[in-house]
């Protein structure tokens, strides 16, 4: 070899050697690995590929028929993303020429070819990650995963009743259409497609589209994860997924009443439930839709676990999240639109929230990034962990009171008891289950019934007439249900 400059080529050809930027092949039948490379390039440095070049550097010639050109170009063209125009260049005669391509570096990162994000590493064309992927597509066009546009979401995927339970929470006329509520929240759709927010807030099956955006609950027989007492997954919308998972918070923590002179008593959860609501929706706003993973909440004997895959902002540390910190949602598109439907109260305050709930319930909470993923832990305080006889008792007391109750049922509450079983209901929700178009005086006095005895509560006890009011089914009406009367 000799160096002509600061550029090193071969003896025989005067060709530089295979590098970052430099790659021979010895004739356009190799076009899929031309194309790759291309691709690699592109979303690298640039680079220049030899084609007509032998694996030692030797000068063996490569054969052009009278389209050749004009095809490899349409091939490089057509299989890769963005689509690459490089610089072709021949030297020689057509029956032994050398072909020079010449790519230029991408301005959006990465390209891809054949449906893969390639880029280039030494003298290799290297696959990348998905999570890396996507992380240099925003580094490069100043966007977010949000706010792609999902090309093959249509109107038909739309979901009207996440479209009427988010116009409800946002306090928006439940007849506005979906085109004026996408304007007014700032979701971008047009001729390319929906945006994948719209898909996530509104869509009908999400899931079609985002095979990972779900949200996974366990209950665990003690501290470990070895052995599931309960397990479910929960797809649909993020708001349905955030309602599914405080339920199942919610029947799988500890609740105690406390009397105060009030008609209703005042509920108490193991863990407050806006520390709970509030890493959830951290979670749903902020995790990384584009790697592979789901949320995960965790539920053992002395602790909750809330997964969220993803990391933080680089501009954020741990310790910085126990104190006000400036806000990065991953997501801003979505976390602008939980902020208009109530569920984020001030951007860069939400992990401050959780420790103020947590504290006055003597819970500790712990924030931890690791394995790709960033973990809320809700952890409860020595002495408060119940033991297996506690929640015996706890069980024989909730049917005890049940058979004292004596409660005698209608056919219709025990269809309100019934449809709550899954999770809190709206009154809306119970209606239908219940069977009535309007709150006719039967059903009123069927669901007042239930909260006075006991076996159905609000989720918002200080607010009855709140819009976002909820009933859900008591340890005594659980009991009910399974046939304690």
């Amino acid at each position: 070899m000799e160096h002509v400059g600061q550029m090193t080529t071969t003896k025989h050809s005067g060709i530089p050697v295979e590098s970052e930027t430099v790659e021979w092949k010895q004739s356009l039948g190799e076009w899929k690995e031309i194309v790759e490379t291309c691709a690699a390039f592109a979303t690298s440095h640039g680079g220049t590929i030899y084609v007509g070049i032998g694996p030692k550097g030797e000068r063996v010639g490569a054969q052009i028929g009278q389209r050749s050109l004009e095809e490899l170009a349409n091939k490089i063209k057509v299989n890769t993303d963005s689509p690459q125009f490089p610089t072709i260049a021949v030297e020689g005669p057509e029956h032994s020429a050398i072909i020079r391509i010449q790519i230029e570096e991408n301005p959006v990162k990465p390209v891809w070819a054949f449906g893969r994000p390639i880029k280039r590493v030494g003298r290799t064309n290297q696959c990348l990650r998905r999570e890396e992927a996507h992380r240099l597509w925003e580094v490069t066009t100043g966007r977010t995963w949000d706010s792609i546009s999902c090309s093959r979401f249509t109107s038909d995927d739309v979901d009207e009743k996440a479209v009427r339970d988010y116009l409800e929470r946002a306090g928006m006329s439940l007849a506005t259409p979906i085109e004026d509520l996408l304007r007014n929240i700032k979701l971008p759709f047009g001729p390319n497609g929906y945006c994948n927010a719209v898909v996530l807030l509104f869509g009908r099956s999400p899931q079609n589209f985002f095979v990972e955006a779900q949200l996974k609950c366990g209950r665990f027989k003690g501290i470990d994860s070895v052995d599931f007492e309960d397990e479910q997954t929960y797809e649909g919308s993020i708001l349905n997924q955030l309602d599914a998972a405080m339920a199942f918070v919610g029947r799988h923590t500890r609740r105690a009443y406390k009397i105060t002179g009030r008609p209703e008593r005042e509920v108490i959860p193991e863990y407050p439930e806006d520390a709970v609501r509030e890493a959830l929706i951290n979670a749903l706003c902020h995790r990384n839709y584009a790697t592979v993973g789901t949320i995960q909440v965790r539920i053992y004997d002395d602790r909750i676990e809330i997964w969220n895959p993803g990391h933080l902002p680089p501009d954020i540390s741990l310790r910085k999240l126990y104190q006000r910190h400036a806000s990065y949602p991953g997501n801003p598109l979505i976390a602008q639109s939980l902020y208009r439907a109530r569920l984020i109260e001030h951007w860069g305050t939400g992990t401050l929230r959780i420790i103020s709930a947590c504290r006055k319930a003597n819970i500790k909470v712990a924030f931890e990034a690791t394995m790709g993923a960033f973990i809320v832990t809700l952890k409860k305080q020595a002495g408060r962990v119940p033991d297996s006889a506690t929640k015996r008792r706890e069980a024989q007391e909730a049917q005890v009171e049940a058979q004292e109750a004596q409660v005698v049922l209608t056919v219709v509450e025990r269809s309100l008891l019934a449809g709550c079983q899954q999770g809190p209901k709206t009154a809306k929700d119970l209606l239908a289950v219940a069977g009535y178009m309007n709150r006719t005086g039967n059903f009123k006095r069927s669901l007042t019934k239930l909260i006075e005895t006991g076996l159905l509560e609000l989720t918002m006890p200080d607010k009855p007439n709140s819009r976002f009011q909820k009933y859900r089914l008591t340890d005594k009406g659980r009991a009910i249900l399974a046939g304690v009367e």
